[in-house]
């Protein structure tokens, strides 16, 4: 063991190179030693209710409290009784939350700093049983059998082999890559073209991501919510992989993967909004997990931040058609 060591040694001193290749391997633990440290340090509160699950949903809220008697309440509805939830406040406290939690026997955690990666990695690291982790973000709609179905889409995916996930969707309709493959299946692609003049999978500068105009004529066609996402569940069980950078609002993913890249990336300031989603997206890449999106599960986003303003003046219209609803019924749609 010494002589192979003295060996290597020799080698290493051996090259010209050595004290550079020296010096960049020393920063690089030190950068790595950084990141880890900002990724899971911080001052935090967790109120503790699990119940050891190997499945977590952790939900990051507490800034659109408008949706959520639309969205908190589909979650309360739709989620199996055997999965820890965590609700997780990024740079508050949210009283209403707490309360809600406490109701629902769901955990809590929140932070002072405003690091929506640093919450998240904390709340995982805190449930150590958990081997599959449901996020979800407080402006998403999920309908029934969300959990179970996107499980499902997932194992079934990685029991093809063809691709290793490293993260799975659902169907979103203001989504830069699925809201196409959502319009397709209801047949309104050509209409939707028609109308705004493009029909364009990406990740920025197209208007599925920052038209206002765009999500409320997406969110027209999403409802009455529960029928359509009834409709796209009756279909056969498809999925892709996405090409380029996804959001990450409503995602399922393996505690083993998310270990491997030593969680979500956290900055040193505060905010570093999408940082998480941005880092998450190319590890994937770098590691040739794939990201992918289930076609026969629905769920809603409501708006990214440009389309907010018109979303929020429009929710009164359709606030109805998104409430839970025992007789809405997938032969409602004209499809």
């Amino acid at each position: 063991m010494t002589d192979k060591l003295d060996v290597r040694v020799k080698n290493f001193l051996g090259n010209p190179d050595w004290p550079r290749y020296l010096v960049a391997r020393i920063i690089q633990r030190i950068t790595n030693k950084c990141i880890k440290w900002l990724n899971f340090s911080g001052s935090h509160t967790f109120i503790d209710r699990s119940k050891g699950s190997d499945r977590l949903l952790i939900v990051l809220a507490g800034y659109k409290s408008l949706l959520w008697p639309l969205t908190m309440t589909r979650i309360a509805k739709f989620v199996p009784a055997d999965i820890d939830v965590c609700i997780v406040s990024s740079g508050l406290y949210s009283a209403p939350l707490a309360d809600m939690a406490a109701q629902q026997g769901w955990s809590y955690l929140y932070i002072k700093d405003n690091k929506v990666a640093l919450v998240q990695n904390l709340a995982i690291a805190k449930h150590t049983k958990a081997k599959w982790i449901y996020k979800l973000d407080e402006d998403i709609f999920i309908p029934e059998n969300f959990f179970e179905k996107l499980m499902e889409g997932y194992l079934a995916v990685k029991e093809e082999g063809l691709y290793d996930p490293g993260f799975c969707s659902p169907l979103l309709n203001i989504n830069g890559y699925s809201y196409i493959t959502f319009l397709k299946t209801l047949k309104l692609e050509h209409e939707y073209k028609a109308k705004f003049g493009e029909l364009k999978h990406a990740a920025y500068d197209i208007k599925a991501h920052h038209d206002g105009e765009a999500a409320k004529w997406l969110w027209e066609k999403s409802l009455p919510f529960d029928a359509v996402a009834q409709y796209i569940a009756s279909q056969p069980f498809q999925y892709s992989p996405s090409p380029h950078r996804f959001s990450i609002g409503a995602i399922l993913f393996e505690r083993e993967f998310w270990e491997s890249i030593g969680g979500f990336r956290a900055p040193f300031q505060r905010g570093g909004l999408g940082m998480d989603e941005e880092y998450l997206c190319k590890d994937c890449v770098e590691k040739s997990k794939v990201m992918i999106v289930i076609h026969n599960l629905f769920a809603g986003h409501f708006s990214f931040g440009p389309q907010t303003s018109v979303m929020t003046k429009y929710l009164p219209e359709i606030y109805s058609q998104l409430c839970l609803k025992e007789e809405t019924k997938p032969e409602m749609l004209n499809v």
